[in-house]
């Protein structure tokens, strides 16, 4: 009996993890043409970055006219983070080629490989909706605790319409929401840090405050 390498069990595991991905993704996007389903994918062009930036900076703007520092510290943090989200994914887009679900569903095309081609039929990976959402939902949740449950419930929606109108599959949008966390925590640790430099720490609207 022939004993199977690391190598080829990581092999074997990342295309079983694959083809459970087109699974659920095809299935999802089945009722791409429900009402239900194109009102959600309408809604979730607010998750692109422009929408989002309009966001981050009226709460900057906002937060400045009114004096309310707190709002203020929290566009900033969102803009940031939504801005290093979206370089992390064009980023990775450019160095990943794989199809999205609507070209394999309609034309039956499908591709998965090392190195980007720039057309975006084929950049499905990773979602870059779902990576602004996730930075923009937890720089606000971290200086307004409350919103983090709507935050969430938002971007999961997000997600999902983003799986049932075919633009994404299931580990595109696992993937943006881990670069958008990790977007936010690692621009606020260099707000934090530029503040604790000039004195000014902790901000306002820390939970520490």
């Amino acid at each position: 009996m022939k004993t199977e390498t690391p190598a080829n069990a990581v092999h074997s595991a990342v295309h079983a993890l694959e083809r459970a991905d087109l699974s659920v993704g095809q299935a999802l996007a089945a009722s791409r043409d429900h009402p239900i389903s194109r009102a959600a994918a309408k809604a979730g062009k607010l998750g692109d970055q422009e929408p989002l930036y309009v966001l981050a900076g009226g709460c900057l703007m906002v937060g400045l006219l009114a004096r309310r520092p707190r709002l203020a510290i929290a566009g900033l943090r969102a803009g940031l983070a939504v801005a290093a989200a979206d370089l992390a994914k064009s980023a990775i887009k450019h160095r990943v080629t794989r199809t999205r679900p609507h070209v394999l569903i309609d034309d039956g095309r499908y591709e998965r490989t090392a190195g980007g081609d720039g057309e975006k039929p084929d950049q499905s990976f990773p979602s870059g909706h779902m990576a602004g959402t996730c930075a923009a939902a937890a720089a606000l949740a971290h200086s307004f605790p409350r919103t983090a449950p709507y935050g969430a419930a938002l971007a999961l929606a997000l997600g999902v319409s983003r799986v049932s109108k075919a633009a994404h599959w299931p580990l595109d949008v696992a993937a943006g929401a881990v670069i958008g966390l990790l977007a936010e925590f690692a621009t606020r640790r260099v707000v934090d840090s530029a503040a604790a430099l000039l004195g000014a720490s902790p901000l306002p609207g820390d939970p520490a405050r």
